[in-house]
């Protein structure tokens, strides 16, 4: 395994896990837009005040899992169903589940388990930063609460926009991950990969806290959403 340079390392933490809370600050405006331009008041749930009818009328995601229907997901999720389908399959929006499901509870190996195995503790020890995963994971959640709130829950997920290769900003970020993976693992592991989409977490997604009953839109704080990318390698979906 390469070892990395300071330079790489600060590239790594950025993409692989921080983007999603870089991309906005809390000082942004309490409006925001979705993918199709219609613009969003901001408020408490203004999702649940809409039919699903409403909703898929008017933004990309015209379909949802819900956990009433689907044992596979604890949070309702709304995609476009021109990406994921019965005959695509739900792998990827099973793993978007788990991943919030993860960052919702703070749960270390809960978060690691979305990564590719090995991914993490080769990042923490090609590093002169961090000697361990759990530390990384640590930091990266930390952040997220300074970002959302102490005790953030994710209560709505839409995805709200998704891309794949040939995307000029998709292509940068892959081309990253791939380099990231090459580092730790080798050459060898990119043919592994069979699928590569980055995935933006915003519309209507809606965050909380249960102690103070604060409920607001993540686009409120993250006006571009939270970014990040889903991989298939050796047949099963990873976050990165």
């Amino acid at each position: 395994m390469k070892k990395m340079n300071k330079a790489a390392l600060a590239i790594l933490l950025a993409g692989a896990m921080l983007t999603a809370v870089s991309c906005g600050d809390k000082g942004s405006s309490s409006t925001s837009s979705s993918s199709s331009g219609v613009r969003i008041d901001g408020g408490e749930n203004a999702r649940k005040n809409m039919t699903d009818e409403e909703y898929h009328s008017a933004y990309m995601a015209n379909d949802d899992l819900k956990p009433a229907d689907d044992s596979n997901v604890s949070i309702q999720i709304s995609y476009d169903n021109s990406f994921w389908n019965d005959s695509t399959g739900y792998d990827e929006l099973y793993m978007v589940n788990k991943y919030v499901e993860a960052l919702n509870s703070g749960d270390y190996e809960a978060i690691a388990a979305c990564y590719y195995p090995g991914f993490l503790d080769g990042v923490c020890k090609a590093s002169e930063r961090y000697d361990s995963e759990e530390k990384f994971i640590e930091d990266y959640y930390t952040t997220m609460e300074q970002t959302l709130c102490e005790g953030f829950k994710i209560n709505f997920i839409e995805i709200s926009d998704c891309r794949l290769a040939g995307d000029t900003e998709a292509d940068a970020r892959f081309e990253s991950r791939d380099q990231n993976l090459k580092t730790v693992f080798g050459d060898d592991i990119i043919s592994k990969i069979t699928d590569r989409k980055l995935l933006t977490m915003g519309g209507y997604t809606y965050y909380g806290n249960e102690e103070s009953n604060y409920i607001t839109e993540l686009t409120n704080v993250l006006p571009e959403g939270m970014l990040f990318c889903v991989y298939t390698i050796d047949g099963k979906p990873y976050i990165f």
